[in-house]
């Protein structure tokens, strides 16, 4: 077996390893998983399921990570939002794209600039959108 090969195997079980310390039947499903790793540094990229429920499937992640972070991103036809947190030396990022009409609340809220740039936000912006998102949908 390749050295290659055994350094991926490893990075694969550090990864399981931070993920089972996790509630995972407790938490929103994610679509697809990627696994990153340079030198001593292993992040795990999880894509959120676009279910409409996109924000408050971020806020059961930040729940549940420790030394967690918010962030947001806005392009023009999209805004990407990501909580991350740190689990026994993993970096764990969940992520999702808010389209449609989604981005109305979104801008309205969270007010990114529309530089391209990933700008720090602090869950409680996250829980106002939520909020606002469940109380458009319940008036409809």
């Amino acid at each position: 077996m390749s050295e290659r090969t055994v350094e991926t195997a490893g990075v694969m079980a550090k990864v399981g390893v931070a993920m089972l310390a996790l509630p995972l039947v407790d938490l929103p499903a994610v679509a697809s998983a990627h696994i990153h790793s340079n030198n001593s540094q292993v992040s795990l990229q999880l894509a959120a399921v676009q279910d409409g429920g996109q924000v408050a499937g971020l806020l059961a992640w930040a729940d549940v990570l420790p030394e967690r972070i918010a962030t947001g991103l806005e392009w023009e036809d999209y805004i990407r939002l990501a909580v991350v947190g740190v689990i026994d030396g993993v970096r764990v990022e969940v992520w999702t794209h808010l389209r449609g009409e989604q981005l109305v609340d979104a801008r309205r809220v969270l007010a990114l600039p529309l530089d391209g740039a990933e700008h720090a936000l602090s869950l409680g912006a996250l829980r106002s959108l939520a909020q606002h998102g469940s109380a458009v949908s319940t008036d409809a």
